[in-house]
């Protein structure tokens, strides 16, 4: 189970070191949800570093990536009574 915030005019900064889930357009018209960390944008801010849930780390480009929903960490272990 995700928890997740609403997107309300997030900047690309706002979502740095955050788990997200993002709707990847290709270059060939497909699409691909999936969940990724952002770890570093570009100071041209064209092109952030992410890294998937299987722990690959790559550059994609922003205009490539639409944020769907932030996930909130949830924390493990016996809920406090």
């Amino acid at each position: 189970m995700s928890v997740g915030i609403k997107l309300n005019k997030m900047t690309i900064e706002d979502l740095l070191h955050k788990r997200c889930l993002i709707k990847e357009t290709a270059r060939y018209g497909n699409s691909n949800v999936q969940e990724v960390k952002v770890l570093e944008i570009a100071p041209s801010r064209n092109w952030v570093k992410v890294m998937n849930m299987y722990g690959n780390k790559y550059w994609k480009p922003t205009a490539e990536i639409q944020v769907i929903e932030v996930l909130i960490d949830l924390k493990t272990g016996k809920p406090k009574d």
